[in-house]
């Protein structure tokens, strides 16, 4: 299993450890965007699936926090897998993802690649669909669609980039004491 942390709790990380952040979280993240989530009102089928709020009731729902999976690479373990089921390294507990979902694979040059299982649910990247057994190659800032879950890449240096964005943004909305 791979470590996981929500980007509060990092972003708080953030701010106590200034410049040792970095040292502590070198490797690359992907990050389950925010979402808010209902089940359907009706008892037939699957009663855990997911699916996106009304329009006219997403704005006033809260943003909620993100799920950030740091990735790290071990060879002799080999590719990394994505999924709903529990024996995956990372794990999204969300009915619109398979079981077994994807793969990340580290290449040689210190990339990333991210391959689509056989049987598995439709995945994008950027909008484009990923055919299964077909590696593609993640860039940082770049997002993967699996079912409603938006996830998103970044390498060590725009994973800090972000979480010192955040933390900038709560300490400017601090009220100063008095």
């Amino acid at each position: 299993m791979a470590r996981a942390l929500l980007l509060s709790l990092l972003v708080r990380q953030n701010m106590a450890l200034k410049e040792k952040f970095r040292a502590k979280y070198p490797h690359p993240w992907l990050v389950w965007e925010a979402g808010a989530w209902n089940v359907p009102e009706t008892l037939e089928g699957n009663v855990a699936a997911t699916r996106l709020p009304l329009t006219d009731l997403r704005d006033c729902l809260p943003a909620g926090d993100a799920m950030c999976f740091e990735l790290v690479a071990m060879a002799e373990r080999g590719p990394i897998g994505l999924g709903r089921a529990s024996h995956n390294a990372l794990v999204v507990n969300d009915a619109t993802v398979s079981r077994e979902q994807l793969t990340l694979t580290p290449a040689p040059d210190g990339q990333w690649q991210v391959t689509r299982l056989p049987g598995s649910r439709p995945v994008a990247l950027e909008g484009v669909a990923l055919e299964p057994e077909q590696p593609a190659t993640l860039k940082p800032g770049v997002q993967l669609q699996v079912g409603d879950v938006r996830l998103t890449f970044h390498d060590a240096e725009g994973f800090n980039e972000r979480i010192g964005r955040i933390a900038a943004q709560v300490l400017a909305q601090a009220v100063p004491p008095r």
